[in-house]
């Protein structure tokens, strides 16, 4: 009797389930652009046209891929809006610019000069494929 009582207290027992965390990196649809200055000449520059250097792009073949793709600066103000203190100025990429991957970008509102040397984000949509 012993040995059943045994038995039956270990079918008992229940098994604790563990919650297994996703190790994978997680996906990011964007690629990093640095917002090189404004697109100019000697005498002068035109503040609606930004000059982006796409991470990993180093020539105009592969900078055609992010033709038409959308940009977004994405800045930190002092007060709250819409429960948030980030903002977002948007922009699309037009073309490029040279032959060493910078491509030209234009944006709802202009680029202010502070965001020159910070890094803006291209995102991998629309996409034409």
């Amino acid at each position: 009797m012993k040995g059943q009582a045994e038995q039956q207290k270990g079918a008992t027992k229940t098994v604790k389930k563990v919650k297994t965390t996703n190790k994978r990196a997680p996906v990011r649809l964007w690629v990093k652009a640095v917002f090189t200055g404004f697109r100019r000449s000697k005498v002068q520059q035109n503040e609606n046209q930004a000059l982006l250097k796409i991470e990993h792009v180093n020539d105009v073949a592969s900078s055609r891929f992010y033709w038409g793709k959308r940009v977004a600066y994405i800045y930190k103000a002092h007060s709250l809006k819409n429960n948030t203190k980030f903002r977002a100025i948007w922009g699309r990429i037009s073309k490029a610019h040279g032959s060493n991957g910078v491509v030209t970008a234009r944006f709802g509102r202009n680029l202010p000069p502070r965001a020159i040397g910070s890094t803006l984000r291209v995102f991998l949509y629309p996409n034409r494929a």
